[in-house]
């Protein structure tokens, strides 16, 4: 294995270990990141922009978390932790600049991003292997909301998956949490808030928001 994605599986490994992920659950994850020949893309990413990696390596850990405490475990455990993983795959297609832009951004430039769950999804589609059909609903759909008010689809609650909602509120959750080029991280307690209108306005998942809450979020994984 060349050393980048030597580099690669380490800090995966470390992020599922460090999140309390048990050592059944992290093999799995390697073999289906391994058996779909995805470590390579995830170099890719980690090299072409560094804190969209690290964004998907975060809300990973917030899946271990929320997988353990609803004692989800196994296949399915490992599933959502490489749905986690590649979510944002398809920001490959993005330029740089565009993903680090210290400003909001322009309409234009926003129909641009919102191009990354679709292109996420055609880049690993052809995958043959069991549950990958899981981890390609999650990609393509992790920007849908329960109202019907998010993309690419529009998808309302009847047809977004437990799976993809849980990587949902990770991924905002996630996002609130970081610092970004155009506005420094939010406390936990200000992003919580922001998730409980969410749910709320009828957008995320409740008992999933609740399931994150009762976390102990005091502390978090440095990734890179």
């Amino acid at each position: 294995m060349p050393l980048p994605e030597r580099r690669t599986v380490l800090l995966i490994h470390a992020g599922l270990i460090g999140s309390g992920c048990d050592a059944a659950t992290t093999w799995l994850v390697h073999d289906y990141l391994s058996d779909a020949g995805v470590v390579p893309l995830l170099t890719q990413l980690r090299l072409h922009c560094a804190s969209t990696f690290s964004h998907c390596l975060k809300t990973m850990t917030f899946v271990v978390r929320i997988a353990k405490a609803m004692e989800i475990d196994g296949s399915e455990h490992a599933i959502l932790c490489v749905g986690a993983l590649l979510h944002d795959i398809g920001k490959l297609s993005l330029p740089n600049s565009l993903l680090e832009l210290p400003r909001r951004l322009r309409k234009t430039e926003l129909e641009k991003v919102r191009t990354h769950p679709e292109v996420g999804y055609d880049s690993v589609s052809d995958k043959r292997i069991l549950g990958w059909n899981a981890v390609l609903d999650i990609i393509r759909h992790h920007h849908e909301y329960l109202d019907g008010s998010g993309y690419p689809f529009g998808l309302t609650a009847p047809h977004i998956s437990w799976r993809t909602r849980c990587v949902s509120v990770c991924d905002v959750f996630s996002a609130l949490t970081e610092d970004r080029p155009y506005r420094p991280a939010m406390s936990t307690e200000t992003a919580l808030g922001i998730l409980n209108d969410m749910v709320l306005a009828g957008k995320l998942d409740g008992d999933i928001v609740d399931a994150l809450r009762a976390l102990d979020l005091g502390g978090e994984v440095a990734h890179e």
